[in-house]
């Protein structure tokens, strides 16, 4: 009978050393089996982990897919019937803005490759707030106007400016602004689908600030998203409500 470890039989045609060299052996066996239920672990948890991550990444999409039809019908009606906003924008102590218009909203939805399959990068809604009021400003104080560019940079706003300066010394004396007050806003809806979460990034929806929160994306929905809308009109909603990562940032 042929023994199927030739290395055995070596082992009996030489008994002076046989003890050693079958331990050698024994050992080898050990270790390859050891190595081997190793490797098979790790192809059970690679397996695993794949599993959990294309679970992850269609929930991900499906979420994204959902919000992107759910603006997509928004913008319509809200282009139709042209509300106005309850927000104040507040420019600085003397120049606030109410009832301001709501026009022009657009959804928009980019996709991008992921382990070589096609998913949503981001889903986006844009829109403006309107006065049609032409203003001119002008501002003597350094900390107003960093207030003032820094309120019309954050609302989307294209301004002239002039500096003033004295004729003999150089030194700014005054700014002067020339601009129409209509401030853009959006909604932006970035995915992490790989561990399955929606970040909003919400630009000018009480004021002139930028407010980001993240949810998992199976609380994506029409109840979710249904709140997004009414603070879109400036209405009372709970949007933010068990949301992570809240943060929000003044201009």
């Amino acid at each position: 009978m042929t023994n199927c470890l030739p290395e055995f039989d070596e082992i009996r045609r030489r008994p002076c050393d046989n003890l050693g060299t079958f331990a050698w052996a024994l050992s080898n066996v050990g270790f390859l089996d050891d190595l081997k239920r190793q490797a098979d672990a790790a192809r059970a948890q690679q397996g695993t982990n794949a599993d959990a991550l294309a679970r992850s990444t269609a929930l991900t999409d499906a979420a994204c897919n959902g919000a992107f039809k759910y603006l997509s019908t928004l913008a319509q009606q809200l282009n139709v019937l042209r509300p106005r906003s309850k927000v104040t924008y507040r420019l600085d102590r003397r120049h606030l803005f109410d009832q301001l218009q709501l026009i022009g909203f657009r959804a928009d939805a980019r996709r991008t490759k992921l382990r070589g399959e096609e998913v949503f990068d981001h889903v986006v809604l844009r829109w403006s707030v309107t006065s049609g009021q032409t203003l001119a400003l002008t501002k003597d104080f350094l900390p107003d106007i960093e207030q003032l560019e820094s309120r019309l940079r954050q609302g989307g706003v294209k301004f002239d400016s002039e500096s003033v300066r004295h004729p003999v010394t150089a030194k700014l004396q005054e700014m002067r602004y020339r601009f129409v007050a209509d401030f853009a806003c959006s909604a932006l809806l970035t995915p992490d689908h790989d561990r399955g979460r929606l970040r909003f990034e919400l630009v000018n929806l009480d004021g002139f600030e930028k407010v980001t929160v993240e949810f998992p994306a199976f609380e994506i929905g029409s109840t979710r998203l249904d709140e997004l809308a009414r603070w879109i009109l400036g209405e009372s909603n709970a949007f933010l409500k068990g949301g992570s990562a809240l943060r929000r940032v003044e201009a």
